[in-house]
């Protein structure tokens, strides 16, 4: 019961935020129904059952704003518009699965909960993967190896290049 009162304020908010962006001559970039699934959510868990009715724009936009923490790009949108007249659980899965195998929600060791799809990647050897995706092409590195002596950078080199 508390849980709905809560919704339905936040629901109230974004009525109230919407109209007064219309009025003003702009759109709002999230659909109501990304922002309520949004509301109350852990920043690292993605509860995938809250997602499960909703139609296939707004699910792919709603998964996307909870993993990667941003509004899909215009290319991706592109991408997935394309798709949206699959069968819901065909998309939804097809979705969950590219969100799963993002960098972003390796480095952030965001989780996918209550996935009736399938299970995601877990354990020491992903937790790893994740942190050599946060370390991949970063300047500090770079610096760090200019420094190293001369027969140590060639050895770096022949490993990882």
């Amino acid at each position: 019961m508390e849980e709905m009162a809560g919704q339905d304020i936040y629901g109230r908010l974004y009525d109230v935020v919407q109209g007064n962006m219309e009025a003003a001559g702009v759109k709002f970039p999230y659909e109501r129904e990304t922002f309520l699934c949004e509301v109350e959510a852990h920043p690292q868990e993605i509860d995938v059952s809250r997602y499960l009715e909703l139609p296939n724009p707004v699910f792919m936009q709603a998964v996307h704003a909870a993993a990667l923490k941003r509004l899909p790009e215009e290319r991706t949108v592109a991408f997935w518009e394309g798709r949206y007249g699959e069968p819901q659980k065909q998309f939804q899965e097809e979705v969950l699965r590219s969100v799963a195998g993002s960098s972003v929600v390796a480095i952030n060791q965001i989780r996918l909960v209550h996935n009736p799809y399938f299970e995601q990647k877990r354990g020491i050897r992903y937790h790893c993967m994740g942190a050599l995706y946060g370390l991949t092409d970063k300047a500090f590195l770079r610096e760090l190896g200019k420094r190293l002596p001369m027969p140590l950078q060639k050895l770096i080199r022949k490993v990882f290049i």
